[in-house]
């Protein structure tokens, strides 16, 4: 995000959180050196072959990395084909924010 003079803004609360999620699924699988488990790698899986129960199960243990998800009540993952666009896949992602336990939901879709 920009401001109107066209510098940076800074980001915090759930706009960050998100931001950080979706580096972390979209860096590829041992994309940083010094942490090689890092990153779901998931813009490498397109043009796989991958079930829905694989793409929530990856997307589950990243989730799990991530000290601002909640481990309780587990995050809530759908998956499913975007009837707009064929061939896309949408991952619906709801969690509960590990310092105020605010419920956040956002969607992604390849």
């Amino acid at each position: 995000m920009v401001d109107a003079t066209g510098d940076l803004l800074v980001i915090d609360g759930d706009d960050e959180v998100r931001q950080r999620l979706e580096r972390r699924l979209f860096t590829a699988v041992q994309g940083y050196v010094w942490h090689p488990s890092y990153g779901a790698g998931l813009p490498q899986k397109i043009g796989s072959v991958l079930s829905a129960s694989q793409i929530r199960s990856i997307v589950a243990s990243q989730l799990a990395e991530e000290a601002s998800v909640a481990p309780n009540p587990p995050p809530q993952l759908t998956v499913a084909t975007d009837l707009n666009n064929s061939g896309a896949v949408r991952i619906g992602i709801q969690y509960f924010d590990a310092q105020t336990g605010v419920s956040v939901s956002f969607a992604i879709t390849s």
